[in-house]
Parts: structure tokens; C-alpha cells; sequence
């Protein structure tokens, strides 16, 4: 597959463009257009809830079909689709309709792009991380320009940067290498039965479920932060400027650690990265929930090293390690339901209500959920040997393919 790593990095690079604006301002963009907290939340909550359904769905139809590429343009038509439509949209209903299948859909891309990246990486002999960093690295020229474009023109300018982020990923997607010939059509039906089977017996792995918990206790204890963390910054007084400064440093760390990931993961191991994420998640919201001085907010956004970035290198280190190529986008659809859906979803909506409440005390919450993603990481540590957990591991490894 030839310059298979700069296409996927500029996939990735879009990917990341998208969240730079939406994540530190897409719950403020709400509240300037007029919805409650809990509107905010239940919104949110709302997407993250159904990615439960639609995520595993997506991958297991991409892992039978042995072409992710046609599913994230399909899913990402989706995205550009309802992001150019808040551009128009008023009544809290149209926002709703709009935005919630577009970031269903943006949910369900990323464990696809995840999948791919990861064992083309494996495969072809280049580091994941030096792909992946490529949607950090965009994500922080996002947080930086969509703050000052906040600042300067004010929310107005986040639904046409989320539609034009969108409309370049459709095309950097379009762009990545065809897979190969796929199944005819009378095999489909026999490849999905196949796939829906070893799903189920993935999910019936104690390992497996294991990791599904550490790992989705720590990446969904960032929901408060991630749904209310700009929005809380700007009700005690910091600029969208500021804002936009703040966010990105903790992926800074995130960078660094993505470009050297196969050394760190080498170092530590996939179970041990997860537990260090966990106590990361308990060291950092604790400090955010103190609504503390500024220097000690610029401690813990360098703390998103650890939070995210070296539990995400954990999970996608043990996918890789554990599972059969040919389940990768399904055990990631997986692992993003758990993470982004299911208790990302509840913790998402719980926020609304204790952040209109508590305010950034909220943040306490997210910390009690990263010391369950640590108990549940060393629980994973004394489980798994880095053996394969499926009774087939050794058998059809098609799942290398785009």
C-alpha cells in the first residue's frame, strides 16, 4: 500500500482540525444559541447514549465487509451534513436534529480510523504514534485559531468551522487507499453471522470486559470536562483567548507521548499505561474541581498527557495485542462505546444538572471515575498475560486491510 502513513496522518490531521473547535466550544456555541445546561447535557448525552447502538453496528458491518474506508465516507457525509445545517438552525428542536446524528456519526468514525491506523502500523512497520499525533497536532492549531476566531467574531464562527472541519475530513477520508476486492455480496450475509459471533464472544471474555471498564471509566471521566470545561472557564472570567491557549497544552504532552509511542509502550506495557492514565484522571480532577489559581490549571491540562494519552495508548496497544486483526473495528467500536458511549453518555448527563449546582465542583465526580478506571486497570494487569482472548485468534487475519 503505497505512502499508506501520510494518508492516514492527513486523515488524522482532519480529524483532528473538527474536535480543536468543538471540543472547548461547542457546549458554549449551545449556551449562546440558547439552551440550558440540561439541554446541553441531555444533547450530548443524547449522541454519546445512541453511539451504543450505532458504533458496534458500524464496525461490525466494516469488519464483515472488510472496508472501513466506505463506511467512514458514509458516516462522515453524515457529519458534514449536520454540521452545515446549524449554520441555519434556531429552535433548540432543529439544533437537536441536527447535531446529535452528527456527532453519533463523528463518534462512529473515529474507532474505524482508530482500527486502520493501528494495524497498518503493525503491518507495514511505522509507529501508530507518528500517525496519530498528526490529530493532536491539528487539534491544538484548532484550539488555538478557534479561540482567537471566538474572540474576535464571537460563537457565530463555530457551526461554519465544524461544517468546513467536516467537509475536509470527507475528503481526506476519500482520499486513503481503496481496500482490496470485496466479498461478493452472497458471502456478506455468512461474514456478518461469523462477526456478530465472535463479537458476542469477545464480550463474554472476563479480560476483555475488564478492559472495557478501566478503559472507559478513565476517557469517560473526561465528560464534564469535554461537555463544560469551556464553558465553566468563561463563566469565571477567562477569555476566549485564554481559553484557547489553556486547552491545548496538556496535548502538547499528548504529542510527545504519540511520538515515541512504541518506546513507551515497550517500557510499560498496555496494562500499566492504563493504570497510570487512571491516576492521572484522580490527580487532575481533583485539582480542577478546586477551582484553583491559574498556574496550578496550566499543572493539571499538562496532566492530559497521562489522562488521555497514555490510557488511549494503552487501549489501542491491548486491542492490538489481544485481538485478531480481523475483529479491529469492531473491538474498537466496542471500546468507543464503552468509553465515548455508555459512561461518557451517563456521566455527560449527569453533569448537566450537578454543574448547574456545583458549578466546577462537578469536576469530583470525574475523579472518583478515575480511580475506578485505576482499580479496574490493575485488576487487567493481574488478568491478562498478552495472550489473544478469542478461541479463533490464530485464523483469517483480513482485518489488516483498509
Amino acid at each position: 500500500m503505497r505512502a499508506v502513513a501520510p494518508r492516514l496522518s492527513f486523515a488524522q490531521a482532519a480529524s483532528g482540525l473538527l474536535g480543536g473547535a468543538y471540543t472547548p466550544f461547542f457546549g458554549a456555541w449551545l449556551a449562546w444559541k440558547g439552551l440550558s445546561p440540561g439541554e446541553i447535557g441531555a444533547l450530548m448525552a443524547a449522541a454519546m447514549l445512541l453511539r451504543v447502538i450505532v458504533s458496534p453496528f458500524t464496525g461490525i458491518i466494516a469488519d464483515a465487509h472488510n472496508d472501513r474506508r466506505a463506511m467512514m465516507l458514509a458516516l462522515y457525509a453524515v457529519v458534514f451534513a449536520g454540521y452545515a445545517a446549524l449554520n441555519g438552525a434556531g429552535a433548540v428542536t432543529l439544533i437537536f436534529l441536527a447535531a446529535v446524528p452528527a456527532n453519533i456519526a463523528t463518534g462512529s468514525i473515529t474507532p474505524l480510523l482508530e482500527s486502520v491506523s493501528v494495524r497498518l502500523a503493525d503491518r507495514f512497520g511505522f509507529d501508530y504514534g507518528h500517525v496519530r499525533l498528526w490529530a493532536s497536532t491539528l487539534f491544538v492549531i484548532g484550539n488555538v485559531a478557534s479561540g482567537v476566531a471566538v474572540s474576535l467574531w464571537g460563537m457565530i464562527v463555530i457551526a461554519p468551522w465544524l461544517a468546513v472541519s467536516a467537509g475536509l475530513g470527507l475528503f481526506a477520508v476519500y482520499a486513503l487507499p481503496r481496500p482490496p476486492a470485496r466479498a461478493p455480496k452472497s458471502d456478506l450475509g455468512l461474514r456478518m453471522r461469523a462477526t456478530l459471533a465472535e463479537a458476542r464472544e469477545l464480550l463474554r471474555s472476563r479480560v476483555f470486559v475488564i478492559f472495557l471498564l478501566a478503559a472507559s471509566f478513565d476517557q469517560g471521566s473526561h465528560a464534564f470536562y469535554y461537555g463544560y470545561g469551556g464553558l465553566h472557564w468563561r463563566q469565571i472570567g477567562y477569555s476566549g483567548t485564554l481559553i484557547g491557549i489553556l486547552w491545548p497544552l496538556g496535548v502538547l504532552a499528548e504529542i510527545a507521548l504519540m511520538s515515541m509511542s512504541l518506546k513507551v509502550f515497550r517500557a510499560l506495557g498496555s496494562t500499566r499505561l492504563l493504570l497510570l492514565g487512571g491516576l492521572g484522571c484522580l490527580l487532575r480532577w481533583s485539582i480542577l474541581g478546586l477551582d484553583p489559581p491559574l498556574p496550578f490549571v496550566v499543572f493539571a491540562q499538562f496532566l492530559h498527557g497521562a489522562t488521555f494519552a497514555l490510557a488511549h495508548l494503552g487501549a489501542m496497544y491491548f486491542i492490538l495485542k489481544a485481538v485478531p486483526p480481523r475483529l479491529a473495528a469492531t473491538a474498537q467500536s466496542l471500546y468507543a462505546v464503552g468509553s465515548s458511549g455508555i459512561v461518557m453518555g451517563l456521566a455527560t448527563l449527569a453533569s448537566g444538572p450537578l454543574y448547574a449546582q456545583f458549578g466546577g465542583r462537578t469536576y469530583f465526580l470525574m475523579a472518583a471515575m478515575g480511580l475506578m478506571a485505576a482499580i479496574f486497570a490493575f485488576a487487567l494487569g493481574r488478568s491478562w498475560g498478552g495472550e489473544r482472548i478469542t478461541a479463533h485468534a490464530a485464523t483469517d487475519e483480513i482485518g489488516d486491510t483498509i
